[in-house]
């Protein structure tokens, strides 16, 4: 049986230029999940791609994905852009 979608809104942030893009992902959009999973992600329809969906840590209950400049370009995003997320867990991973 698969994960249903997770879909919302996000902003692609990052730090400093020399380090990876990522998305935070809110804990409301991921009830009963408390490690990392993989996951396939999608930014404004953009195909697909595979991700780990990991805890920010250091007490805070958020999530995050790192997302790579080739993802970015294929969905035609750049840090600041917001977009609409959907994440599609593996099955069997919440």
């Amino acid at each position: 049986m698969s994960e249903p979608e997770i879909v919302f809104s996000a902003r692609i942030l990052r730090k400093q230029a020399d380090l990876p893009r990522y998305i935070v992902v809110a804990p409301e959009y991921l009830p009963g999940y408390s490690n990392a999973f993989p996951a396939f992600v999608s930014m404004n329809g953009s195909p697909p791609f595979e991700r780990n969906v990991r805890p920010w840590g250091k007490g805070s209950d958020v999530f995050f994905f790192n997302l790579t400049e080739q993802h970015c370009r294929k969905a035609g995003l750049d840090t600041g852009a917001t977009c609409v997320v959907t994440i599609r867990p593996k099955a069997g991973n919440a």
